[in-house]
């Protein structure tokens, strides 16, 4: 095959791949706006619904860690 017929080929290929592409991106699933702060809600208001003592830090106590000198 010539340069020529190559580079038509790869072209289509490309346009191809693009199209599927653009086609694979509208047919997934997402969730939607309402079900992700809704999600981010209930997850924050569980997080206050727990007592203090079970939250812990956001810093790990160095007490037992193996990397301690």
């Amino acid at each position: 095959m010539n340069a020529l017929a190559i580079l038509y080929v790869n072209a289509h290929l490309q346009g191809l791949l693009d199209e599927a592409a653009e086609h694979h991106r509208y047919r997934v699933d997402h969730p939607s706006l309402f079900e992700r702060i809704s999600s981010a809600a209930s997850k924050a208001l569980a997080s206050l619904a727990m007592p203090i003592d079970n939250r812990g830090t956001i810093f790990p106590r160095l007490d037992d860690s193996p990397n301690r000198s």
